[in-house]
């Protein structure tokens, strides 16, 4: 096994309680699970940071001044929100560095201002949630959106344009621009414009920051992304398998054989007989 740099000595046994209050927070119901500590958590053990009360704080600080009465209607709230956030606060979606990690994580997008889709959305929906407001992550392909609950008509909302409105007859025409780059390979827009859960939000981040780490050759923040998306999605098999490979490119070769193995197998035991 590679040992690492003295640096990386240092931060891991923040790294691995920030993990394990990670999992901690996975064993609430699931309806019940806290997006913002478990976001707080997941950047904590990135950075390798002792706790999360700063991240929550700068989050409740942020939503002190927002104030929603209680006969707002929803368009409104709306307003309201959009206007602490993007015009008071100044959030906005990081679009010169879209692929920058820091983007994924909460520390810089409160710090800088600027972040994911995603995690835009997420700063949206706590923010409205301590004004005592459900907004619902919506996990439309490529461009991470919000909605209010039960508004009628329903409306989306863009975070990373700064709160721009969207309508129903609007998401078509761009879903269909995506089914096309897909060759039509997703399920239908209605299957996209449902609320996603927090789990769901969790395995996106995850999921992007991934991404953004591989492209960096940065194998071992690319692995701890593998990592919690096993803890999130035990049963997805190719997680497993992604697991194992980045195991073994970072010289943790038993314990990638194993993971491929166990891949392995779970394939051929699913594979139907041959004719």
């Amino acid at each position: 096994m590679l040992t690492p740099p003295p640096h990386q000595l240092d931060i891991e046994p923040a790294r691995l309680a920030a993990r394990a209050a990670f999992v901690s927070n996975l064993n609430a119901p699931e309806e019940e699970i806290p997006l913002d500590r478990a976001i707080a958590w997941m950047t904590a053990e990135e950075r390798g940071l002792d706790g999360i009360d700063p991240l929550i704080d700068s989050l409740d600080e942020i939503a002190r001044d927002l104030f929603i009465p209680s006969d707002t209607n929803t368009f409104e709230m709306v307003a309201r929100i959009n206007h602490h956030l993007f015009d008071v606060h100044g959030f906005s979606g990081n679009e010169e560095a879209y692929s920058d990690p820091n983007n994924s994580l909460l520390d810089s997008v409160l710090n800088e201002r600027k972040g994911l889709p995603i995690l835009l959305s997420c700063l949206y929906i706590e923010i409205a949630r301590r004004a005592g407001q459900l907004i619902q992550g919506i996990g439309f392909p490529t461009h991470f959106l919000v909605s209010p609950y039960a508004a009628t008509p329903r409306f989306f909302i863009d975070p990373f344009h700064k709160g721009r409105i969207l309508r129903f007859d609007q998401m078509e025409p761009w879903f269909n621009r995506i089914l096309e780059e897909s060759a039509g390979r997703l399920p239908p827009l209605s299957w996209w414009l449902k609320p996603v859960s927090t789990r769901q939000i969790l395995v996106r981040i995850n999921n992007n920051l991934k991404a953004s780490y591989l492209q960096r050759n940065d194998l071992d923040g690319a692995l701890r992304c593998v990592e919690r998306l096993y803890i999130l999605t035990p049963d997805a098999l190719e997680v497993r398998r992604d697991r194992g490979l980045l195991r073994l490119e970072v010289g943790q070769e038993e314990e990638g054989a194993k993971d491929l193995d166990a891949y392995l197998a779970a394939r051929s035991f699913e594979a139907p007989p041959s004719d």
